[in-house]
C-alpha cells in the first residue's frame, strides 16, 4: 500500500483515525503498530498515533503487508443467498439480511463469498482480491437485495467499468419514520468519515466538515404512507459507503430499524426490529454483448410492517 494525502480539513483529526477513513476494512490497531514502525510519515517525519493531522500536512503510506492479506476466504456451507438469473459471464444473487458480502479482519467467515466459494469455487481467482471473488460491488450487512457476480475477470473489469461510469442503475426499497413533506425529489450532499465521531460517516454540505467528503446524490419516491411511517423508493447515483442511510437521516426521515443513524425521539422504537429496512429490489444495466438487462427481486417478509 503507497498513499501520499495532503491533510484538507480545517479541524484536526487523530492520524490512526484519518488514515482509517481511506481504510474501512481494516483495523485501527493495525495502522497504529504501522504508525509506531515508521512506516506512516508526516512531513517525513516519524510521529505517534495520536499524532493531531493539521491543514496542509502531508502523510505518505507505505506499507509492505495489508492484514487481509493474512485471511483466506474458504469455501463454507450453509451460507444462505438465491440465484436470480444465471448467464455465461455473471450471476445475479439475492443477498439476505444479516450477513456481509466478504470476509474482513473482524469477520473471517459467514459470509456470502464463503458461501460463494463452496457452490462456484472457480470464481476464486475472479477479480483484484482473493476476498471478494467476483465481487464488483457491495451492499451493507443488514441491506439485503441484488447483487451482481462475475464469473470471469473478463466480465469484472466490464462490471468495474460501468460502475465507475455510473452505468449501473440500481433502486432500492425502505422504510423510513416519518412522512414527507415533499413526495419525490433529490437529497444533495457530501458524505465522509465524521470529524467527531471517525467509527461513523457523516453528511454535511460542507465538506470541511467531513473527513475525505464526497459528493453523493440520490433520488426518493415515496411510494405508501402507513401512520408515521413511509415506503420510499430510492435511486442513488453515486453510491458512497452508507448513501442512503445518511441522506434519509440528514433530512430527518432515518431508515426505519438503523441503529447507526437514527434520531433521540426513535430510540426506543428501533428496538423493534433486528435490522435496519433497506432492499436493493431493482438493477438495470447494459452488458458488453449489446443487450439490455433489468432484474427485480420483491423485499423480504420483514418489510411487511
Amino acid at each position: 500500500m503507497k498513499k501520499t494525502a495532503i491533510y484538507s480539513s480545517q479541524e484536526s483529526n487523530r492520524l490512526d483515525k484519518y488514515i482509517c477513513s481511506f481504510y474501512p476494512d481494516i483495523s485501527r490497531r493495525f495502522f497504529q503498530k504501522a504508525i509506531k514502525s515508521g512506516q506512516v510519515l508526516v512531513n517525513n517525519n516519524t510521529v505517534p498515533p495520536s499524532y493531531k493531522v493539521k491543514f496542509k500536512d502531508e502523510i505518505k503510506i507505505n506499507i509492505k503487508k495489508l492484514p487481509n492479506t493474512e485471511i483466506e476466504a474458504k469455501p463454507e456451507k450453509n451460507i444462505d443467498f438465491e440465484i436470480i438469473s444465471e448467464y455465461s459471464d455473471f450471476r445475479i444473487i439475492n443477498k439476505p439480511a444479516g450477513i456481509s458480502v466478504h470476509p474482513s479482519e473482524n469477520e473471517t467467515g459467514g459470509t456470502l463469498v464463503n458461501g460463494l466459494l463452496n457452490k462456484f469455487p472457480e470464481i476464486k481467482k475472479v477479480g483484484e482480491n482473493e476476498l471478494r471473488p467476483g465481487i464488483v460491488h457491495r451492499i451493507d450487512k443488514e441491506t439485503s437485495g441484488l447483487l451482481i457476480i462475475a464469473k470471469n475477470q473478463k466480465a469484472f473489469k466490464y462490471f468495474k467499468t460501468l460502475f465507475k461510469n455510473r452505468g449501473i442503475e440500481k433502486t432500492y426499497l425502505t422504510w423510513a419514520w416519518g412522512n414527507l413533506k415533499n413526495k419525490s425529489g433529490e437529497i444533495k450532499a457530501f458524505t465522509g468519515k465524521s470529524n467527531r465521531n471517525p467509527t461513523k460517516q457523516a453528511v454535511s454540505h460542507n465538506p470541511e466538515k467531513l473527513i475525505n467528503p464526497k459528493e453523493a446524490l440520490t433520488y426518493y419516491q415515496v411510494l405508501k404512507e402507513l401512520d408515521s411511517k413511509s415506503l420510499i423508493e430510492l435511486k442513488p447515483k453515486t453510491g458512497r459507503k452508507h448513501q442512503l442511510r445518511l441522506h434519509l437521516h440528514s433530512i430527518g426521515h432515518p431508515i426505519i430499524g438503523d441503529k447507526k443513524y437514527f434520531n433521540k425521539t426513535i430510540k426506543s422504537a428501533n428496538q423493534k426490529f433486528s435490522r435496519h429496512l433497506l432492499h436493493a429490489y431493482k438493477i438495470k444495466f447494459k452488458y458488453s454483448d449489446g443487450k439490455k438487462y433489468q432484474f427485480e427481486t420483491k423485499p423480504p417478509k420483514d418489510f411487511e410492517i
